[in-house]
């Protein structure tokens, strides 16, 4: 069932901590809804293909219902009444889903991170609440059904260096969840994949923070540190599961920045293209493009 398209407040905190770190019935459902969010539909398509191939080579069945903006920059802008509308909108239409078995996941840890925390907090109510409860980020999903014995291993050799950057909002949740990392941990499972670099410092971007001139200057004052370990640990991709992340990164290094399921449906054979296989593919910097 497809729809759609391309283009935790302290008592959920506590729910989690308490034992609901992950429901192993659910994820052996291998049924999920997928909210793929903003950047997908506008400017990471291929993100959004290559998830829906990973998660079929992997035998799980996806629901990409109707949704809008998760609300996040809204309420960073102080549009709470707006944000509260799309709030609503997605629990409902998610909410059907999760009633009926589905695992929520999400590329973006940003999203993932707003509906598990801000929902339940900002619009209460069970359903809010069960939604919370049911999101997962992709790599944590996908570690999980390996820790089952269902995730596919048959990958290609890929023999390539790894720089990896942990965003902000998926280092929360890994926290709340304690979970350590499973990006990481998934990028290690494919055949000739060496992780030589993960990296926590903030890329300065912080939401639409980032995207303001007169916030420009402190955003690359606090992304310096971060492009100095890239600049200085040369390896042949720089992985990021973070769309922000990754544009600022980019604009800031030269380099292209690659979310972890580009690597994760290469390395699956299921890309269009092998030649990302055999070389890095650095475009140059963003202003050039």
């Amino acid at each position: 069932m497809t729809t759609g398209t391309f283009g935790v407040g302290p008592a959920v905190v506590r729910g989690i901590m308490s034992g609901q770190v992950m429901d192993d019935e659910l994820i052996l459902r291998k049924r999920v809804a997928f909210f793929y969010g903003c950047f997908v539909n506008y400017y990471y398509p291929e993100l959004g293909e290559a998830t829906l191939e990973v998660l079929a080579k992997n035998g799980v069945e996806v629901a990409v219902p109707d949704q809008v903006c998760c609300g996040l920059p809204m309420v960073g802008k102080g549009n709470v009444k707006e944000a509260s509308q799309n709030m609503e909108f997605n629990t409902r239409q998610v909410g059907r889903l999760v009633i009926e078995g589905y695992a929520l996941i999400s590329t973006c840890p940003s999203c993932g991170l707003f509906i598990k925390e801000y929902y339940p907090r900002m619009l209460g109510g069970k359903e809010a609440q069960q939604v919370s409860q049911s999101v997962y980020h992709i790599t944590e999903y996908l570690m999980s059904l390996h820790r089952m014995g269902q995730l596919a291993t048959d990958f290609l050799t890929m023999n390539r260096t790894v720089f990896y950057h942990t965003p902000c909002h998926l280092r929360a949740q890994q926290n709340v969840r304690q979970v350590g990392n499973p990006t990481v941990e998934l990028l290690r499972l494919i055949p000739g994949v060496t992780v030589t670099e993960v990296s926590e410092e903030c890329c300065g971007m912080a939401g639409s923070y980032g995207y303001q001139k007169v916030n420009y200057e402190r955003s690359q004052g606090i992304a310096a540190r971060l492009f100095m370990r890239i600049k200085e640990t040369p390896t042949d991709r720089i992985v990021d599961d973070c769309g922000g992340c990754r544009l600022q990164i980019e604009a800031g290094t030269g380099r292209q920045v690659d979310h972890p399921i580009i690597l994760l449906h290469e390395a699956y054979g299921l890309a269009k293209t092998r030649e990302s296989l055999g070389a890095s593919r650095d475009p140059g910097p963003m202003s050039s493009r």
